[in-house]
């Protein structure tokens, strides 16, 4: 009797145990988050953060949620550009120079293997595309073009970051629930004030699936939802610190934040959102410490918000990161290498608190022809420093030895001796930089750029390389032999022609639609063509609808 007892004790503990494993593989498999909100301070690395903590007179909204390191290196360089970095923060794939959303060349850094021939140039899924065939919405918010690289990497497949009116068609087409940013020249074609040269209106594309389309800041607060895209200038949004000035009609990042938290939360299953900070990295390649500071404090304004709503609940996961570092900046430059350890905090903060325009808007002031004079009168009223003739002159000297961007004058000149800041490139650097996370499957510790999306995918419940199978299919290798031919008689919109068993379907490149039997269906992923290795890949499930076949 007493061992039956124990033979039971032991099989209801056996029991318990793998139910208790069951219960935990369940959790993996579903993810530990409903919601996950990603933030990006595009350029800022620790001592931008410092600089801004300073500079606000308190704790940034993330400090309570320091947990560790992020390295940033890419594929081919120690020093990443944003393509490429944003590509293995939205893919879990680390990749090669100005690559976005597809995998990289064979050149590598020494420390790294070399890929395998079936990684090479093939579109990577993202976060967000799995987040979005889960059910859950989707959303993204930038203060840039949308169509730039970090924005772009976590929506498009291209093997450079400068086609950009590639990506825009391929954004339309992806389904993204909210998208709110600049870039509104690309939607439509040239004849109609856009930048497009495929004359396609892809305004018309958005309208006729359902989406609002605001302008302004005031038409954004007045949409509806649950389908917005809002692109609010036609390049890029105007410096946080000129948009009172220069641009009123449009949005902040905490208001756009703030509005793409609000219609996606509606959604019982979960939303994605990704929020950039996109002009901190370009105030620091401008070395403009005007420019950075207000960027810096618009997205701790952003990131405020975002934790403000993760804190009502125990379901977000809220992740705080920079794709890289930009403009080496110091607090502490050559000037005050004999005088640092008596700094005061008003040698610091006083010369920045008097700058009440970016570097590029008062550059834009001296208009075409300036002279000693003018850049003198601006540069007092602009950044409240009284310069020399002699640092005019060499403002003007500098910036005459740049093809663009003029304005990165103003910073490399004039904060050496009218600042105690230091800036060692116009450039990225190769730093590490500060992680912050909130909530479910928050990591720790001293991560990569691949793990960080990797990390972001295990919350969700995605399955990179299940997804990956899913949506990107090498069409021929799915069809039979001379039954697929990519048709680029129209080099800017070039289609998949499939026949088989006397079934003609057609699959426009950069889109999700699939045209067969005469019915257009819209499908699940998009249709990338890789010119790099003449590949055409395709959604599992365009097969499945010519062939009756399923892929596995």
């Amino acid at each position: 009797m007493r061992l039956s007892a124990f033979r039971f004790r032991v099989s209801l503990g056996s029991s318990t145990l793998l139910l208790v494993l069951f219960l935990c593989q369940s959790a993996l498999a579903a993810g530990t988050a409903k919601n996950v909100i990603v933030l990006i301070a595009d350029g800022a690395g620790a001592e931008q953060y410092t600089l801004a903590r300073w500079f606000k007179g308190a704790p940034l909204a993330q400090d309570g949620i320091l947990t560790g390191m992020m390295r940033t290196y890419i594929s081919d360089s120690v020093v990443a550009d944003s393509a490429p970095a944003g590509t293995a923060l939205a893919t879990g794939t680390r990749t090669s120079d100005k690559f976005i959303g597809v995998g990289p060349k064979d050149k590598v850094l020494s420390s790294e293997p070399t890929p395998s021939q079936e990684l090479r140039y093939r579109p990577l899924a993202t976060v967000l595309e799995g987040a979005r065939l889960q059910g859950r919405s989707t959303g993204l918010v930038a203060t840039s073009r949308v169509t730039h690289a970090t924005p772009a990497a976590y929506f498009a497949h291209v093997p450079s970051r400068d086609q950009e009116a590639l990506i825009m068609a391929q954004g339309v087409h992806q389904g993204i629930d909210v998208m709110l940013g600049g870039g509104a020249r690309y939607l439509l074609p040239k004849a109609a004030g856009g930048s497009r040269e495929d004359g396609r209106d892809l305004a018309a594309v958005l309208r006729a699936r359902g989406y609002e389309l605001p302008t302004t800041a005031q038409e954004l607060a007045a949409a509806k939802g649950p389908k917005i895209y809002g692109l609010f200038a036609k390049s890029h949004m105007a410096p946080d610190l000129d948009r009172a000035a220069l641009a009123p009609q449009e949005p902040g990042l905490e208001e756009m934040t703030a509005k793409a938290i609000a219609v996606l939360s509606k959604n019982p299953k979960g939303f994605f959102l990704m929020v950039e900070g996109s002009q901190i990295d370009w105030a620091d390649h401008a070395n403009d410490p005007a420019h950075l500071l207000s960027d810096l404090m618009a997205f701790d304004r952003a990131v405020q918000t975002a934790l403000a709503y993760a804190k009502t609940r125990k379901d977000t996961l809220v992740l705080v990161v920079s794709d890289h570092n930009t403009g080496g900046m110091s607090i502490g430059n050559a000037r005050t290498s004999e005088t640092y350890s008596q700094m005061s905090l008003e040698a610091l903060l006083d010369p920045l608190r008097k700058m009440r325009v970016s570097g590029e808007a008062l550059w834009k002031r001296l208009g075409k022809e300036p002279t000693p004079e003018m850049v003198q009168r601006n540069v007092r009223e602009g950044w409240g420093l009284d310069i020399s003739a002699e640092e005019a002159r060499r403002v003007l000297d500098v910036a005459a030895t740049r093809k663009k961007d003029h304005y990165y004058a103003l910073g490399e000149v004039l904060c050496p001796k009218h600042t105690v800041l230091g800036w060692t490139t116009h450039g990225h650097t190769g730093s590490d930089v500060p992680l912050y996370a909130y909530g479910p499957g928050s990591p720790k510790g001293l991560i990569t750029g691949p793990e960080f999306g990797q990390i972001t995918a295990r919350a969700l419940g995605i399955d990179l390389a299940a997804l990956n199978r899913r949506l990107f299919v090498d069409a021929a290798l799915a069809f039979p032999a001379g039954s697929v031919r990519l048709d680029e008689t129209d080099k800017d919109a070039p289609v998949l022609r499939v026949e088989y068993k006397g079934r003609r379907g057609e699959l426009p490149v950069n889109t999700n639609l699939l045209r067969l039997d005469g019915q257009e269906v819209r499908l699940e992923g998009l249709v990338i063509h890789a010119p790099d290795t003449g590949r055409t890949y395709v959604p599992a499930q365009a097969v499945q609808r010519i062939t009756g076949r399923r892929i596995r």
